[in-house]
C-alpha cells in the first residue's frame, strides 16, 4: 500500500490493490513518511473504506484532527452501535460521530457544558439510541478517563437516529424531526385530555410511524392523496370520530405550520394508529 495522502502521523489515505482510497490508521503510520512511500500492513491497525467518495472526504477532514485514542473510542462506539441497533445505519456515522466527540471533549477540558434541550423527547421517542448513547458514555470514559455529562448521551442518540435513515440526515434535520413528533403528541394529548401510556407495543409503534412521518415531513417529501381513500375516510370519520377529528387537527397544524399537505392515505395511517394508542390507554 502506498501512501496517497498523509492525514497525520497516525493516519494516511492509500490506494489498496483495486485502486481504491482506504484510510489506515495507526500507532505512528505516517511520521516520517512521504507521499509515494509503502506502508507496512503489519502496523495497520484500523481501516477505513466509506462507500463515497464524498464520506471519504469528510472524514479525512475530520480525523485529520483526532488522536489515535478518539479513533478508538469512535470505533468502539460505532462497533456497539452496530451490534445493538438491529438495523442497517448509514456510514456518514464515521464523520458526525468523530467530529461530535471530538469537540465534546475539548469543551470538557474547557469546562464548557452543552445542555441537551431535547433530553426528555430523546429519552422517549429514541429509548434504544439513548441506552447506545449511555453506552458510549462508558466507552469514552474507560478509555479517555472522561466522564462526559448524561446530555452528550442524548447527542449521541440524534446521531444513531440520523444514521438510521438511508442517506443519514444533518443533526439540525434530526432536531427538527423530534420537535415535530413532540408537537403531535401534545396534539393528541391535548385532544383528548390524556396522556398516551409510555412502553407499550401501541405506543411504541405510535412513535415509530411517527418517526417516518416527521422525516417525510422534513425532507418535504409528497404524501399520496389518492381518491380511494376518501370512502374509508368517510366510514372511520363515523366509526372513530374523535380519531378521525384529532387527525385532521393533525393535517391543519402540519399544513399551517410547514405547508404540506399529508393527503388521504397518510391520514388513515394517523386515525389508525391514535385509536389503537386512546384505545389501549
Amino acid at each position: 500500500m502506498k501512501i496517497r495522502k498523509i492525514l497525520n502521523n497516525n493516519s494516511a489515505v492509500v490506494l489498496d490493490d483495486d485502486g481504491q482510497e482506504v484510510v489506515v490508521i495507526g500507532k505512528a503510520i505516517a511520521f516520517k513518511k512521504k507521499v509515494g512511500e509503502a506502508i507496512n500492513p503489519a502496523i495497520i491497525e484500523k481501516k477505513f473504506c466509506l462507500s463515497s467518495q464524498n464520506l471519504n472526504t469528510k472524514f479525512q477532514d475530520v480525523i485529520v484532527n483526532l488522536p489515535l485514542e478518539e479513533i478508538s473510542v469512535v470505533t468502539k462506539i460505532i462497533t456497539e452501535i452496530r451490534m445493538h441497533i438491529g438495523k442497517k445505519i448509514s456510514e456518514s456515522i464515521y464523520v458526525s460521530l468523530s467530529d461530535h466527540i471530538h469537540y465534546a471533549l475539548k469543551n470538557y477540558e474547557r469546562g464548557i457544558h452543552v445542555t441537551n434541550n431535547l433530553m426528555y423527547d430523546i429519552q422517549r421517542f429514541y429509548p434504544d439510541e439513548y441506552k447506545l448513547g449511555l453506552a458510549g458514555l462508558d466507552i469514552i470514559e474507560e478509555n479517555t478517563g472522561i466522564r462526559l455529562s448524561i446530555d452528550e448521551a442524548g447527542f449521541i442518540a440524534l446521531h444513531i437516529v440520523n444514521a438510521e435513515t438511508e442517506n443519514g440526515m444533518c443533526a439540525n434535520m434530526v432536531e427538527k424531526s423530534t420537535k415535530i413528533i413532540a408537537e403531535i403528541l401534545d396534539i393528541v394529548t391535548n385532544y383528548f385530555e390524556q396522556e398516551i401510556t409510555e412502553g407499550t407495543l401501541v405506543y411504541f409503534r405510535f412513535i415509530n410511524h411517527l418517526r417516518y412521518f416527521a422525516y417525510r415531513i422534513v425532507n418535504q417529501s409528497m404524501f399520496l392523496d389518492e381518491k380511494k381513500d376518501k370512502d374509508l375516510l368517510d366510514m372511520m370519520k363515523v366509526t372513530y370520530q374523535k380519531s378521525y377529528m384529532c387527525a385532521v387537527n393533525i393535517q391543519e397544524f402540519i399544513r399551517a405550520k410547514y405547508n404540506i399537505e399529508i393527503g388521504n392515505e397518510e391520514l388513515l395511517y394517523l386515525i389508525i394508529h391514535i385509536q389503537r394508542a386512546m384505545l389501549n390507554n
